[in-house]
């Protein structure tokens, strides 16, 4: 596909990629975004995952294939949310990409060559809290909890209380460094660390100034466990401005990440055609510092905690609640044997979600073959993520509302070539003024991707990302009964039907062809065994696969199956099949004529072949079966016969 998704219209269309889509960070960015592409005249294609990538496991390497569906060409910009993705090498990728189809990147935190960096200053945020804790306080004897050794961003926090503490006098040897590694147990165990120290004869602190909001919250929980008041007996700081902390007694003082800041510069930028001055240096986006109680200022109060506990529960209950439905899900019809069959029961457990629309767009070759299959295009001798043409489910839910509205429209697998995202995307734009697309992966490898339209301010993100990880894990359901369904049925040898398949599938075809012919083509290999004795089993197997080929190559809707050593059967039913069962036939003696004249072989492939056409109706199988033998054991003693051997 060529051209971008803006050609012909007076919006412009914006990728925007990050992780996490369903944290309470990630959805303020994301209302930021909406709001300001409607300002700027865009439109935003949301790409995003459901890991960071920091454990870089099979989850994390299937989730990295959300990079490879941003056909970035067809943007009319990028904004790369680079610092919430823990690994580079994808990124730089899709920036290299963006790079040759000459279309602007715009990095956020973790900086890029050739790409617009934007950057949020902590820094001086943070040294604003510092020298507020340290200056205008006067706390002397300081701890700081940071995050992970060697991290930049820690790395910088902690520089900035050094330089503070030393600038009133204080030596480096008095300040105290504890790593919280940015969350909250480890940040605990530095506090029991802490205390441990205090017992030992350690004095207690006036003030603890931590890294981020999570470690300021847990330093306060330890304090408060251990009898200190925060502030009366010692003052704690933050930074980030985490939503908890709204809730927190005290309030925290911390510092708030400008999100309209950053959002409103990427558009403008954007509108000003990103232009080449921006690439020499590094763009600020500067944070506020927001003064709370905990340091001991007089500080905005904490809203209810009461409601909120009322609403967290409410909330837990809630996903509690819909996660059993999709481990439901999952049981009731993760087994059934007909993948369509599974999927037209899914919208039943997505109604919860307040969703408009859901489309399942999957990897070309995902339903063929009895079972899923993944990406295996190769493109410029790689194997590709996603294939060139993918099929796509629809899941409509008229009125964007709840479970309550009744089931969703299905919509089943409607071609398309990839990299259009949605097969009616220009409409599908119009209506809306943005989309979700995630990956959907198995063992690490892309089976396609899901794109979501929605109310952004009813929707629920949680539960989205609960139903996406079930959904991921039906299919994984789906594609291990199909492959051992495939191994029940398939003759591994040559890829046709074995006994127990051919067995299914022709009692199936009779249970629908009562007034219909049913035809039968019995053919068996000549000489086997001569080939196995003479030549070896390897040489053996080669010839039933040579054979196997050439009958599978000559049919069409008809199937064939390897029933025994060298004992071969094909099965078809209409009305008039005469003319096409003796067509098979004489294709098939054609195949081996031609297979011998080419092979090089020091024996020829042959067989003996005889077929039976007759009406289904008051016939068994048996019946069709002897009667197709009789006529190949005939052709098999003429062979015999015209080579002397009887």
């Amino acid at each position: 596909m060529e051209g971008k998704y803006s050609d012909g219209k007076s919006y412009k269309v914006i990728a925007f990629i990050f992780a996490n889509f369903f944290k309470d960070e990630e959805q303020r960015i994301m209302k930021q975004v909406v709001e300001k592409s409607r300002l700027h005249n865009s439109k935003v294609v949301f790409f995003s995952t459901l890991a960071d990538f920091y454990f870089n496991d099979i989850n994390d390497k299937g989730e990295q294939k959300i990079f490879a569906a941003v056909s970035v060409e067809q943007f009319d910009a990028i904004i790369l949310m680079s610092e919430s993705f823990k690994l580079d090498e994808e990124q730089l990728a899709l920036v290299g990409r963006a790079h040759e189809a000459g279309v602007p990147v715009i990095t956020v935190d973790k900086s890029f060559e050739g790409c617009v960096n934007l950057v949020m200053d902590y820094g001086d945020c943070f040294q604003k809290i510092v020298e507020h804790m340290i200056g205008f306080h006067g706390y002397r004897r300081v701890y700081f909890m940071g995050g992970m050794p060697g991290n930049s961003f820690s790395g910088e926090r902690e520089q900035v209380y050094l330089d503070a503490m030393q600038a009133v006098g204080v030596p480096k040897e008095q300040c105290r460094i504890y790593h919280g590694y940015f969350w909250e147990e480890p940040c605990r165990k530095a506090m029991e660390q802490m205390f441990q120290e205090i017992e030992e004869g350690l004095e207690v602190p006036e003030a603890i100034i931590c890294a981020n909001d999570s470690m300021a919250l847990e330093v306060c929980n330890c304090l408060r466990e251990r009898g200190y008041r925060v502030p009366e007996d010692i003052a704690v700081s933050g930074f980030d401005g985490l939503e908890m902390e709204r809730y927190h007694q005290p309030r925290l003082t911390t510092g708030i990440y400008n999100v309209e800041g950053l959002v409103e510069t990427a558009f403008r930028i954007m509108d000003e055609g990103c232009p080449e001055a921006y690439l020499k240096e590094k763009i600020p986006i500067y944070n506020e510092m927001r003064i709370g109680h905990s340091c001991g200022c007089k500080g905005p109060e904490s809203q209810s905690v009461s409601v909120e506990m009322v609403s967290l529960k409410r909330e837990l209950h809630h996903l509690l609640k819909y996660q059993g439905d999709l481990n439901q899900m999952v049981v009731n019809i993760g087994t059934l044997k007909q993948l369509e069959e599974a999927l037209r029961v899914v919208p039943e457990f997505m109604g919860l979600l307040w969703y408009k629309d859901f489309w399942f767009c999957a990897n070309e070759g995902f339903l063929e073959n009895e079972a899923i299959g993944f990406g295996r295009q190769k493109k410029e001798g790689i194997e590709a993520d996603y294939t060139p043409v993918v099929k796509v489910l629809h899941y409509h839910n008229a009125d964007g509302a709840g479970a309550e509205a009744g089931q969703a429209e299905v919509h089943y697998w409607e071609d398309m070539e990839f990299g259009r995202i949605l097969p009616d995307l220009q409409a599908r734009l119009e209506e809306n003024d943005f989309l979700l697309v995630n990956t959907m992966h198995l063992q690490g490898r892309s089976i396609g991707y899901t794109v979501a339209t929605l109310d952004i301010d009813r929707f629920w993100f949680v539960g989205y990302s609960a139903f996406l990880a079930s959904f991921r894990h039906l299919m994984e359901l789906q594609r291990s009964q199909n492959q051992l369904m495939k191994m029940y049925m398939e003759d591994l040898l040559t890829g046709l039907y074995n006994r127990n398949g051919f067995y299914l599938k022709v009692n199936q075809l009779l249970e629908k062809a009562e007034d219909l012919d049913l035809s039968i083509i019995s053919l068996d290999m000549d000489g086997l065994k001569r080939i196995n004795d003479t030549y070896g089993h390897a040489e053996g197997d080669e010839a039933l696969h040579s054979l196997g080929s050439i009958i599978r190559s000559n049919l069409k809707q008809e199937f064939a199956a390897r029933i025994g050593g060298d004992e071969f059967l094909v099965a078809f039913a209409g009305k008039d099949i005469g003319g096409r069962t003796r067509e098979i036939v004489d294709r098939i003696e054609q195949g081996i004529y031609e297979y011998n004249k080419v092979s090089n072989k020091a024996y020829e492939l042959q067989a003996s072949i005889g077929s039976y056409t007759d009406c289904v109706q008051g016939h068994s199988l048996d019946y069709f079966l002897k009667k197709a033998d009789d006529l190949m054991y005939a052709c098999k003693y003429n062979h015999k016969k015209a080579q002397g051997l009887i």
